[in-house]
């Protein structure tokens, strides 16, 4: 979202956000190129009434918003109301809706259909894979997807799997949508840390530590590879709602000597990185992770997942390593590979940072955004 801004706010004399409150994480906020004016509205959905009744236990709290899946209709014309307002008081000249997945947050697509009702151009992103409709509300869904891309003027995709998966799983009109892959601001290579004990080798990982992002089998594998390779540590940044189980885990399987947990990482991501001989990625479902653009801009030597949008980053063999999902064994093989293939781990590495600047700097993906959002 905030590179999307940054990317066209030259255009414009105001930048507006509308967003639950909190709505925007604070470090987004900081990249901002100039200040915005936060318009806080809420949003009325099953998620927003969930974090509303987070202290309750959560098995009442299941019991509670169950029968609120039947209201999501009416949810839905109320945010379209209170988003119809909304633009008439801002008086916007151009509207991005910025989604997670599809549908994700219904909000979002509310807020394509309010702006097409008053005659607004406007832009929906999606980020995510999107979900097959559930057969329960399939009508309903249909018909809500069917509205928003005759509202949208044009859908933002970060990968060519999640158009592949919006037109097979939600019937979007390929012509809709375009790929704009996820960039950063380009960093120095990294530098080999000889401040760092070069007997050991680090496999890391930057993740959300959740069971989605396949974290576990990770840890199954190292658990595996830490028995006939001593010198190996596992460092993995990040937090997430299986944190606790997965420190948990390394005290069963005996190596929470030989992993560090860093919990939510705030830090120099870069630095990082560069502590790292073997990066890996082992999410189960993803989009275009921002994860994998950092480990290329840092030639890293990656292993990851053939998921969503990673191998549109990652060529196997080529620029890193491919794996199937929700296999152990997987990322054993591919790591037990590295580890003998020195000569290997250079060549990944090295075509890692070139796929970068050829394809991943954020100048070009503001490029790409100027060239599909016009005024």
């Amino acid at each position: 979202m905030i590179d999307v801004v940054n990317a066209i706010e030259e255009r414009y004399d105001h930048v507006v956000f509308a967003s639950n409150k909190n709505g925007i994480f604070s470090e987004d906020i900081a990249r901002l190129n100039r200040p915005a004016i936060y318009r806080h509205i809420w949003f009325i959905s099953r998620s927003s009434m969930d974090h509303a009744l987070r202290f309750i236990h959560p098995i009442t709290r299941r019991i509670i918003l169950a029968p609120l899946i039947l209201a999501e209709p009416f949810f839905f014309l109320a945010n379209l109301m209170r988003f119809m307002l909304l633009l008439r008081s801002v008086k916007p000249a151009y509207i991005v809706s910025c989604n997670g997945g599809y549908p994700a947050a219904q909000s979002s697509l509310a807020m394509v259909v309010a702006a097409r009702i008053l005659r607004l151009p406007v832009v929906l992103s999606v980020v995510s894979m999107p979900v097959r409709r559930r057969a329960y509300f399939r009508h309903y869904e249909s018909f809500i997807d069917k509205l928003v891309w005759k509202s949208v003027n044009v859908v933002i995709v970060n990968a060519k799997a999640i158009l592949k998966s919006l037109h097979e799983l939600r019937d979007m009109p390929l012509e809709k949508a375009r790929v704009v892959y996820n960039g950063l601001e380009d960093m120095p290579p990294k530098i080999t840390n000889t401040m760092r004990d070069q007997s050991l080798v680090n496999i890391g990982c930057v993740a959300r530590m959740d069971a989605a992002k396949g974290v576990f089998f990770l840890l199954d594998a190292f658990a595996y590879l830490a028995k006939e390779h001593p010198e190996l540590r596992l460092i993995l940044a990040g937090d997430g709602n299986a944190s606790a189980d997965l420190l948990r885990r390394a005290g069963v399987l005996g190596i929470q000597d030989q992993v560090q947990f860093l919990g939510h990482y705030s830090g120099d991501t870069c630095a990082l990185l560069n502590t790292f001989d073997i990066y890996v990625f082992p999410s189960l479902w993803e989009g275009f992770p921002y994860s994998i653009v950092e480990a290329l801009r840092s030639a890293c030597t990656i292993v990851a997942t053939d998921v969503g949008g990673i191998p549109e980053a990652i060529t196997n063999g080529v620029n890193g390593i491919l794996i199937k999902p929700g296999s152990a064994d997987a990322i054993i093989e591919a790591i037990e590979q590295l580890l003998s293939d020195a000569v290997t781990r250079d060549m990944l590495a090295r075509n890692a940072r070139l796929k970068f600047e050829s394809d991943l700097e954020l100048k070009k993906m503001h490029g790409r955004v100027r060239e599909i959002v016009t005024p």
